[in-house]
């Protein structure tokens, strides 16, 4: 843990008494000194973007399609939230160039590190979303973004729910039980005793933001999705391993949890969004076209092997192996990707037909 990361907690721990989880991933992630100051894609975790440039050229498909659902604006507004080090944003803005498509593209970063680099890449950037709109006849795409956003935990205790705030033990971070404050008890109902759940609190907020920016257009939301039975979700990474304590050396470390997409969906409809069903990003990306890339990839390596080009066949194999973790349903194919809509507009075709799929193969 930086000495500033760790100098800013111990104090407000010391001025207002035991702190919100929330408010610890606010100093541990996105404060001075924190985990997200400098992108730390690579280091720690990679996400899809970063494991083959297949991911974004589908991506780039759906977005094309949605382009055309809204009347083919140009330029089309795009805005990407938690763009970090500009790897999708690359991938998309080449493609839409060999397109000739016009694009008014924007990212939104709390990472100075991350808008520095897409700032080489001559994209806007802000801090927040409410900062990019109006968006109008335009995407909001975050990949990733909501399963870091601050949560609050509650859990089931011997005397009923309480929540999981963050105090000082001899000058050592510890887990601290309060009674559950009224305003997450309808979060915490149904809990038996050690169940646990997350409060997403700052994804909440992030629907907030777009219910406001999203003037015409749709979102599209990527991530880790959780069922509602309770279950330990929240977890830590560094260097890319689980870490046994959360609260050890918060600064230098990931924290995450699987989001209730649910819930995220209902406040997006309380906020006067549609929100479509989810589904799973195995099955969307093979509706946007993965099934036919991958076996045109297979058959280029077929061909390098019968010209004799056995490096390049090797290569291609390489590719097409590392590709394939993006459908891989236990790993990345897993993430969920929930729409979003301003009012009037259709479910997009490619998430019709990606749900179709998963009905038919029989998996969420």
């Amino acid at each position: 843990m930086s000495e500033e990361v760790a100098t800013r907690i111990r104090e407000a721990i010391l001025d207002h008494g035991p702190i919100t989880f929330a408010e610890l991933m606010e100093h541990a992630l996105y404060g001075p000194g924190g985990f997200y100051e400098v992108p730390p894609v690579g280091a720690h975790f990679v996400t899809s973007p970063h494991v083959h440039p297949v991911f974004a050229r589908l991506v780039g498909v759906a977005l094309e399609l949605l382009h055309g659902a809204l009347g083919h604006p140009e330029p089309f507004p795009m805005v990407e939230v938690g763009a970090g080090d500009g790897a999708m944003a690359r991938e998309l803005l080449a493609g839409f160039a060999r397109a000739r498509l016009l694009i008014d593209y924007r990212a939104v970063e709390v990472s100075p590190g991350a808008r520095s680099a897409l700032d080489e890449l001559g994209i806007p950037t802000c801090e927040r979303l409410i900062d990019a709109g109006p968006i109008e006849r335009g995407v909001v795409i975050a990949n990733e973004l909501l399963d870091n956003l601050p949560f609050r935990r509650v859990r089931g205790g011997p005397s009923g729910p309480v929540e999981v705030r963050v105090g000082l033990e001899d000058d050592r971070l510890v887990e601290v039980a309060i009674p559950c404050p009224t305003e997450l008890l309808p979060t915490a109902g149904g809990l038996g005793e050690g169940d646990e759940r997350v409060v997403p609190v700052g994804a909440l907020g992030f629907v907030d933001e777009l219910a406001t920016a999203l003037r015409g257009g749709y979102a599209v939301l990527i991530d880790y999705g959780v069922g509602v039975d309770p279950g330990p979700s929240v977890r830590g990474y560094r260097h890319h391993r689980l870490l046994d304590d959360l609260l050890a050396d918060p600064g230098s470390a990931d924290i995450t949890s699987g989001v209730d997409l649910d819930a995220v969906a209902r406040h997006a409809r309380a906020r006067g969004l549609v929100a479509f069903e989810p589904v799973s990003q195995w099955a969307v990306l093979s509706a946007l076209g993965y099934d036919g890339w991958a076996k045109g990839e297979l058959e280029r390596q077929s061909t390098l092997l019968s010209e004799g080009r056995g490096r390049e066949a090797v290569r291609a194999w390489g590719d097409r192996s590392r590709a394939s973790l993006l459908v891989d349903r236990s790993g990345l194919g897993g993430l969920a990707w929930l729409v979003l809509a301003t009012v009037g507009l259709p479910e997009p075709s490619w998430l019709q037909a990606a749900r179709a799929l998963q009905r038919d193969r029989g998996w969420r």
